[in-house]
């Protein structure tokens, strides 16, 4: 069954672009062919380190919202889409009757073509961010996606508020997972989106120093294992 993988996050700097980022690689690693699309027409990160291989369609229009909608049903691969900031307003045009151009039937959508919705929804330790998941756990209620709340810890402190939340509980009561996605170093980050490389294709490019291919690999082969606990991405690991 294809999967349809929504990196969304609602907030501004959450960490949603390194989260699809390292998605996008953790699945070119394992072997796993995906088709990439970048909502995010501001900041389009996913498509700067992927450039070959990523369709941008500005998910803000109407137009965007059908080119996303055309690449979903053309692909043959799984399909990860890097929402806005801002991606309720998006996320809503999903959850409509979708008879109007801009408008999905998310449901009716998987349906048709034998998918399954994956949201991947990042969160900081703010309230701000902990607002706008439990009010997507609520719009989403009747299309089912399965859900994963991704912990950046880009800060080092803990997710209390998140833990200790009504929304926690709701996430649980639906079979919703966690996972956790590492700090990486920003001198990384920054180094990868000034030459277009990903934490894969750093390990190649004539600049990186040891450190930082290091650091690279260890965050892939961290969010590797995050997202084969959660049952994103089957890896198969040599034994041998």
């Amino acid at each position: 069954m294809k999967s349809v993988i929504f990196i969304h996050g609602d907030k501004g700097g959450v960490g949603k672009t390194q989260c699809a980022t390292r998605t996008a690689a953790a699945f070119e690693a394992a072997g796993r062919s995906i088709t990439l699309i970048d909502g995010d027409f501001k900041n389009p990160g996913l498509h700067m380190l992927f450039e070959d291989r990523t369709t941008c369609a500005d998910l803000r229009t109407a137009a965007g919202m059908e080119e996303m909608l055309e690449t979903i049903v053309g692909s043959p691969d799984d399909v990860l889409i890097d929402l806005p900031a801002g991606g309720s307003d998006a996320t809503a045009k999903m959850t409509s009757d979708g008879s109007a151009e801009g408008m999905i039937d998310l449901a009716f959508l998987l349906d048709q073509i034998d998918a399954r919705a994956v949201m991947l929804f990042v969160i900081d330790q703010s309230r701000e961010v902990l607002a706008a998941l439990r009010d997507e756990l609520e719009v989403f209620a009747g299309h089912q996606p399965d859900w994963v709340v991704v912990r950046n810890h880009f800060q080092d402190r803990p997710f209390t508020l998140f833990e200790e939340s009504m929304t926690r509980q709701t996430l649980s009561e639906i079979g919703g997972q966690v996972a956790d996605m590492t700090r990486l170093d920003p001198a990384v980050v920054a180094f990868m989106a000034n030459t277009g490389c990903n934490l894969n294709t750093i390990h190649d490019h004539a600049d990186a120093s040891l450190i930082p291919k290091m650091r690279a690999a260890s965050a892939l082969r961290t969010w590797t294992e995050e997202l084969a606990k959660v049952g994103v991405l089957q890896v198969e690991y040599d034994h041998a």
